[in-house]
This record gives C-alpha cells, structure tokens and sequence, in this order.
C-alpha cells in the first residue's frame, strides 16, 4: 500500500513524517509527465529510487495523498511549497479563484476545459509554477521524461531556462505571399524543437521553458510551421503581428516589402468632446502625418505613403508632456488620473474666465484646438472681448462713450451694463454664441455701471467719482479727461505740498503739523467744491482746525455765514473755543427760549451755533436760509436716515459742507450712507443701492472686496488721523474742558437750591461773619457740586429726577468716540461711581471698578483685569482710593467726573495712566456744567492766579480763603 496511489481527497495541514521504523535508504528524482497531442494533461511528479534485491527500483510519489507526501522529507519547505501546487487540490484552488472552468478525466488524469481561452490560462499558470522550481530543477541529479504514456526510468533530461524568439518578414519566390517565419534560438542556435503539453519547449532530451507565459499564444500560432498570407492584407497584417512584437522580439523585415521603422515628431493638439451632455471633456491628442492618436492609445500606427508602410514610432515623452501640461490648467484636474482625459462640468467651464483663459494659455504655447463645431450644448465664442471707453468732460461730469466687441459683434452698453449689474458672466451674441464676460470686467467696472446713469449708449459720471476711473485711464484717450482726473487727484493726495492759503493772523494758536494738513485739506476740498469728512481720532483738535478754516472762509467768502450744528453738550465748547482761539469771529448761538431768526439777523455774525434738536424744531425757519457752509460736529447723529433729526438735517442749504466725527462708523457700514448723503449728495446713491452694493455684503457677508470699493469711494473726501500716526507732534498729556449743559429739569432743581443758600449764606455771613460760615459754605458747594453730578444724590425721593447730563455724556463719549481706546472715570463721590455703574450696565457698557471699600485682592484683580481684557472699556474709580498707587497705562483717556478746587488731586489722578510705560499720549477731560459753581470755581482760581502748587489741600483752608464777594460770586 505504501506505493499505491490513491485520489482520495485529504487535508494535509503539516507536513507528514515517516514511521519512526521505516529505514529504507532512498532518493528522490522528478518526473515531466506529458501527453502528446491536444490534451491539457501535465504533471511535475516526485519519483522515489530505491534500491531492492540489487535492483534499482522507480516508484511515483502521489502529492495527492498524505502517506506519499511524506517520502519529501529531505525537501526544504519552501521546495516542497512550490512543488505542492502541481497538486489536484491546489489546481483546482487556483482554477476556482480564476474563473477557469475545468474537470479532471478520472480515467486520463486530463483536464477538460471549456475553451481555448482557459486552456491557455491553465498553460501559463504551469509556467509560473515551473518558474519558481526551474532553477532547482535544472541541478537535480534525477530528472525523468515519460514518453508515450511509459516510463522510461532510463532516460535522464538536462534542463535549461529560457529561450530567445525571433521573426523574419518576407516575400515568397512569387513575390504574392508574405512568410511570416517563428525562430527560436536555443542555446543561441536555430534548432528544431517539439512543443510538449503546449507549453514547454523539448530539444534532444532538454526541456526550455518560455520565459514570458504571454509566448505561449505565439508558440500556439507558429505550432504547424510559418505563417503565409497574401501581400494584399500587408497593412493589416504589419498592424496584426509586426506592430505588437517590435518592441519586444527581434524583427527582420525584407526590402523587398516596403515596410520602414520611422520616427516623426508629434504634432500636439487638444480635441474639446462633450461628456455625459455636463461635462466638457479636454482629450490630449497627436497627429503623426495623417494618424491622428489619442494619448491613452498605446499603440503602434501603421500609414501607407505612395504604396511604402510605415511604422511609426511613438514620442511618449513628447506625448506625456502635453498630458501633464493640461493637469495644471485647473485645480479639479489633479485627482483625475484616468490617462485618457480630462473633465469640468460646464457650469464651472466658464467661471471666472477659466475657459477663455484656457485657450490663451494652451494657444500661447502652440497647441491647436479642436472640436468646436461638434460641441452642441457648449456654444461660446473663442474671440477675445474689447472694453473700449471715450470720454468727455463737462463741469460736473465725465460722458463715457463705451464699445464692447467679440470679433465682429458688438454688444450695447445697455446690454453689457444689464448683465454686468446682475452678475452674469456670459452674453448672447448676434450669431447665437455666447460670449464670456471675463471676471475682471465684473470687478472693475460694476461699481463704475452702477454709480453712473445711461443715456443711448453713454455713461454719465459724477467726478465725486472721479476714483472709479483711476483704473482705467489707459484706457481712456482724452487727454483733457486724463488732467481733470489727475487733478483732482493730485489736488487731494498732496494738500500738504500744495501752495495754501497761510493761517489767518486773527488765530490766536500755532497749529500742529497734522493740524495744519487737515487745515490745508479743508481749503483744498472748498476750491473743488466739494465736502469732507475730518475724522481724526478725539482730542486731536478736530475743532481747532475746523475754527481755523472758518476764519479762512470768511475772509475768503466776506459778508457769508456758517451754520455749526453739534450735540447740545457741546455747544458751549464752541463757544468757549471760539472765543479762545478766534475772538474777532463774532457768533451767535441759535439756543434757549429767546431765539431769533431772521436772515437780515444771521447776516451779522460770521458763525452761526445751533443744536440739532433746534434744527429739528427750528426747520421751516431755518431752511429759507442758504449758508455759505454747514458744519456737523459729532456728526454720528445724523446716522439714522430714518430720524426726524437726520431728516431735517438733510433739508437744510449750503453752498457746502463739512462733517467731523471721531467715529463716523459706530455699529455697522449703513452709519456712512446718510452723513455722506448730506456731505456730497449723490456719491453714494440711492439708500437701496447702497444697502445692496455695500451694507449688506459688508455687514452680513464680510465682502473684502466691498470694503475696497467703498473706501475707494469716500477714501476722497475723508480725512483721518489716529493718535498713534501723529503722538509725535502731540504733547505727552492735554486737559480739556468738556462742557456739560443741563436739561431743564436738573437745571431747575439746581437754581432752587443755588438761591436758597445763596440767601441764607449771605445772611449768615453778614451776622457770624466769614470764618463762622465756612460749615454752610462747605455744604452749600457740596449740593450744588451734588446737583451738577446727579440730581438724585440729593433728590432721594423714588420720583425724582432719573437725568443726568454728565452720565449721559459719559454714555455718549464711550459709545461714540472712545473707539478701541480703554478709559479712566474719576469722581470724587462713591455714590455718583454707583449711579454710573448702573447706567453703564443698562447700556452694555463693560467696566472695572474700584472704591475705598475695595479690598486689597479686589483691588489686584480689578486692576489686572482692566490692564489685560480687550472687552473692559471703562474703570470707574473714586478719587480718594484710586488717585494714587495704581499704573493703568492700558488707559489713554482720563475724565473727572466732579472736578473741584484742588487740581494737585485732579492730577495725579490723571497720572494713573500717564506714567512710565504708557506708550501712548494721554487726553484728560475735566466735565464742567456750564453756568454753575464748577465753571465759576475755575474763574475763581484764575481770579485768585491759584496755581497748583500754592493750593490748600483741605476743602476748610479753601473757604478760609474765600470772601464775601466770592460767596456771592459762586452762589450767584
């Protein structure tokens, strides 16, 4: 039983072992087991050698069954592997995993196969099986062949690896046929061979095995000797057989054929293909002579010239060069690595020019394009658009005559304009092609579109925009509209350089260099009549340079008159800085119960002062007027277009215009339409179209782009200066006044209480005299001081005054004008700091704050948290606790609230944040309510010339020092 061989199926999970007593000593030798003729049988077989009763004996061993498989012992693992997959179980493995369809003839040991093609499957799989055994084989001592189904135990096989192939093309004697002859060199010779199971090569006794499992088809072919055809199919013939072997297999041709090898140089070309009816589909391509080949086509071409064939080689690498050139003209072509073409949907085709750019691009680098006229659904014209612009200038105007052409069409400035305004990037043409509206058109000119008005095919521009054709002067031939544009320009860009008149004799002030420029800059707007914005930073002096350029217009414009409107808090600031730094400038202040209007009365004086709230209530009056120029102080007030105020504001007249605001935009980019819209009416359009165009994309979108263009716009007529671009020409610390005036109701709790200590003060100085009074006096200034802070510190009934004009103040100097910059408020009452917080709280208003109760660590953190969170705008501190120890040089804007006999204490309260390591300049505001104890204790200590360094610290020492008269003077 030990040499039976047995088919039964069994699973071999380890390799098997001998019994421990069998101690037979034995070789192993290998047998090829073929079968002539067409049947598929072959087997690799280990042979067992042995010797018995003298004779040498031959035995096959079964790798089909465990008991044979373990006279393999001496093999190593990775041979006794490979020589398994000769085995049924292993074949039928491989044929399940391959598709192949084959059952094996139990009575032949064949297998039947379903086709050629399968039959030649199995062929291969035996070659890459052998390949891996070869060189093993070819130094095994015992190697056998069975011929005609017996085994010959006496015939021993060398075996050799490999194999060269070679063809030879030619005529036959009658020059009719082509012979197409097979020669296979065997140990470099031409020999006659037999082809055993189809697949292995026999020569005298050695086996060759093809060294390409591919070659067996061409072994198949040549199997009955060389082929023969007629010279009539030579074309397709060389296509069929010579084309496929050229690279890889000898191939000698005879003359006598006319078939030649060439080499040409590709000419490139790119072929446009519609893909699934949504795609347009880029497809590299190449012509050599008349065969045009696609990229991904790795064939070799064939052409027929005057009755010779040529072969034509291919230039891959010329071929991969334009293949690798086209990735790079889109970002989505990248990741497309089908090696046939590239793709983008048609909406993307057009977006942003790509497609026009495209056939620039590949056209510059000498490509050809192809395809055009069988494109259905993509029908754009490949000329490149014109934007040709005449103009003419007029007073206040630029005619703009507009052409747009594509090739021979031209399209209407009504047409262009229309698509432009809604964005389209594509127009129709006059012979039914769309033409592409290139992007930068859409960016360059809409603004220009939308801003100017149309009239049969010309543009008319206001020159307030004279920005918007900046651009594109290249493209504007008019000479004198070139100069108009570059006028202006210059005009504005270089106010400083350009000869001004000087400051008037009559200012009582020596202008800082940046005031200077903002004082030039206004005199250059008057000549080009137009109006502007001064938005510099709080405390640069806006009103200073605004006073400068009153007295300019007055001497200009003798006999005018200026209306000033600004926030009824501020219009004793003007007063008091006129009065400082222009006092021949004779004003009158439009306020109070007694108003008087007439227009023989306004021609008086050189300026007049109003508030908008007068203006508002004022309005029937006040518009029969025409002023030379209306000046807006914090003109933020105006920003609501809808308010009654900014109504009325807009229906006054003037020759001119000048607004001034610290923070013209407060909360979003709509606070600019209506204080421009009153500056230059018309820059900025309508409200919807500038809610369209700017507001909401800005705002809502954040639309950079936007933003440009409307700087661009207003950039003209704005001026601004923060402190940081002018701190070297700013002292390092400036206290200002801020005037405060009251409302009615706190002005009459004020005089109720002023009058009756003034009485019973004076009557008890005339009897105790001075020195006994001083407690009254103190408690007097006390409530009167009180009263200017906040009328509920001495009103503490729940129905008392809510109003306050220093807190409201307070509200609107954070709101409107801080900006990003943090704040210190100083009172010297705890109770006002509470009052403050409150209001601050209802206003969103975030703060630090500090006081005598605060502790130690509350301190620490209050302090800390002011100095390093952005968010913290305000620190409201009490005099006492926080004027000194404390370095908030975070702060560059100081106000105290209550400001009182004792500037020493004013001061280093404000030098909290004027100290070493505050970078930048310092503004303090000392908040005065004008026609009240705290204006009258400043002209008392100008009076007195109580300089800081003379002053009695305690408030007893002060009114020691004070006189009857003075009592009646500060209760007065």
């Amino acid at each position: 039983m030990l040499f039976e061989e047995e088919r039964e199926e069994q699973k071999i999970e380890t390799r098997p072992a001998l019994p421990a007593d069998f101690t037979i000593d034995y070789q192993i030798g290998f047998l090829f087991n073929f079968v002539s003729g067409k049947s598929t049988r072959f087997d690799l077989e280990p042979i067992l050698i042995y010797t018995s009763n003298g004779k040498v004996e031959f035995r096959r061993i079964s790798l089909q069954v465990e008991k044979g498989l373990a006279f393999l012992q001496p093999l190593d693992d990775a041979f006794y592997n490979d020589l398994l997959e000769f085995s049924d179980k292993k074949i039928l493995e491989w044929m399940t995993r391959t598709g192949n369809r084959f059952i094996r003839n139990s009575d032949t040991g064949s297998w039947a196969h379903a086709s050629a093609r399968e039959l030649l499957n199995l062929r291969k799989h035996y070659i890459v099986l052998l390949q891996k055994l070869w060189s093993r084989l070819a130094a095994w001592p015992n190697l056998f062949i069975l011929r005609s189904g017996r085994f010959n135990n006496h015939q021993q096989l060398f075996v050799k690896l490999g194999n060269d192939v070679k063809f030879t093309f030619k005529a036959d004697a009658t020059g009719e046929l082509i012979v197409i002859k097979l020669t296979v060199l065997l140990d470099s010779a031409e020999s006659k061979f037999n082809i055993r199971s189809g697949f292995i090569i026999e020569k005298d006794g050695t086996l060759y095995l093809p060294s390409d499992p591919s070659e067996l088809a061409i072994l198949d072919l040549f199997k009955n000797g060389p082929l023969t055809f007629p010279l009539s199919v030579k074309r397709e013939i060389i296509n069929k057989y010579i084309v496929p072997w050229l690279d890889k297999y000898e191939v000698t041709i005879s003359p006598k054929l006319n078939v030649s090898l060439v080499t040409i140089e590709p000419e490139p070309r790119i072929l446009l293909s519609e893909l699934n009816e949504s795609n347009l589909m880029i497809r590299p391509q190449f012509a050599y002579h008349d065969a045009v080949v696609d990229y991904s086509d790795d064939k070799t071409y064939v052409v027929e010239v005057n009755n010779k064939v040529e072969i034509i080689h291919r230039n891959k690498t010329e071929e991969k060069k334009l293949y690798d050139y086209l990735r790079t003209l889109h970002s989505a072509f990248t990741n497309q690595r089908n090696n046939q073409y590239y793709y983008l949907p048609f909406d993307d085709v057009m977006k942003k020019g790509w497609f026009i750019g495209m056939l620039r691009k590949v056209q510059e680098q000498g490509y050809s394009v192809h395809g055009f006229e069988q494109l259905k659904k993509f029908r754009y014209t490949t000329n490149v658009p014109k934007f040709m612009i005449a103009a003419t200038s007029n007073i206040d105007w630029f005619d703009l005559k507009v052409t747009i052409q594509w090739g021979d069409y031209t399209v209407s400035l009504k047409e262009i304009r229309q698509a432009i305004l809604n964005r389209q990037d594509t127009i129709m043409l006059e012979d039914g092609t769309l033409g592409h509206i290139p992007e930068e058109w859409i960016s360059q000119y809409s603004l220009l579109l939308r801003t100017g008005t149309e009239e049969n095919g010309t543009l008319r521009v206001s020159k307030l925009h004279y920005t918007l054709l900046e651009d594109i002067l290249d493209k504007i031939d008019d000479k004198t509209v070139q100069q108009d544009i570059e006028a202006r320009k210059r005009k504005l860009a270089e106010f400083d350089s350009i000869k001004k008149e000087p400051l008037s004799k009559n200012i009582n002030a020596s202008l800082r260099p940046y005031q200077q420029s903002g004082f030039n800059w206004l005199q250059a707007l008057d000549e080009l009549g137009w109006g502007g914005c001064l938005a510099d930073d709080m405390g640069l002096g806006k009103t200073l340079q605004t006073i400068s350029f009153l007295q300019y217009v007055k001497e200009k414009y003798p006999g005018s008159t200026q209306l000033v409107v600004c926030p009824t808090s501020l219009i004793f600031n003007w007063e008091s800085e006129i009065q400082k730094f222009c006092p021949t400038m004779k004003f009158y202040t439009h306020y109070g119960m007694q108003r008087e209007f007439n227009e023989s009365h306004f021609n008086e004086y050189d300026v007049v002062l109003t508030t908008y709230g007068v203006i508002r209530n004022d309005l029937e009056d006040l518009t029969k007027y025409l002023w030379q120029y209306i000046i807006l102080d914090e003109s933020q007030a105006i920003k609501n277009p809808d308010a009654r105020v900014t109504k009325a504001i807009q229906q006054l007249r003037a020759v001119n215009r000048v607004i001034l605001s610290g923070t013209p935009v407060q909360n979003n980019t709509s606070d600019l339409y209506a204080q421009f819209n009153f500056l230059n009416p018309g820059l900025l359009g309508s409200r919807e179209y500038f809610n369209r165009e700017f507001a909401h994309p800005i705002d809502k979108l954040g639309n950079k782009e936007k933003t440009l263009y409307l700087k661009k716009l207003i950039h003209p007529f704005t001026l601004r200066r923060t402190k940081e671009q002018v701190a070297k020409d700013l002292p390092d610390k400036t206290i200002t006044v801020l005037w405060c005036t009251m409302d009615a109701e706190q002005r009459k709790l004020y005089n109720q209480y002023r009058d009756g200590y003034r009485n019973k003060l004076l009557q008890k100085i005339d009897e105790h005299g001075i020195a006994k009074s001083g407690m009254d006096v103190l408690e007097g200034l006390l409530r009167l001081r009180q009263i200017c802070d906040h009328p509920a510190m001495v009103d503490k009934r729940d129905d008392g005054l809510k109003v306050s004009v220093k807190i409201e103040e307070l509200i609107r100097e954070v709101q409107e004008n801080a900006g990003n910059h943090k704040i210190l408020i100083f009172s010297q009452f705890t109770e006002m700091l509470q009052l403050i917080k409150g209001e601050f709280e209802n206003n969103g208003i975030t703060y630090s704050y500090l006081d005598g109760s605060t502790s130690l660590n509350q301190r620490k953190e209050q302090v800390t948290r002011f100095q390093e969170d952005e968010n913290i705008k305000a620190f409201l501190i009490s005099l006492k606790a926080g004027g000194v120890g404390l370095n908030l040089t975070v702060a560059d804007y100081v106000y105290i609230v209550d400001p009182w006999w004792n500037p020493a204490a004013e001061l280093q309260a404000i030098d909290r944040a004027h100290r070493i390591g505050q970078k930048r300049k310092v503004f303090a505001y000392k908040m005065i309510c004008k026609d009240t104890v705290e204006e009258k204790i400043l002209q008392l200590q100008q009076r007195k010339k109580m300089l800081a360094d003379d002053l009695i610290q305690e408030d007893s020492g002060f009114v020691k020092n004070l006189s009857r008269e003075d009592v009646e003077f500060l209760f007065g």
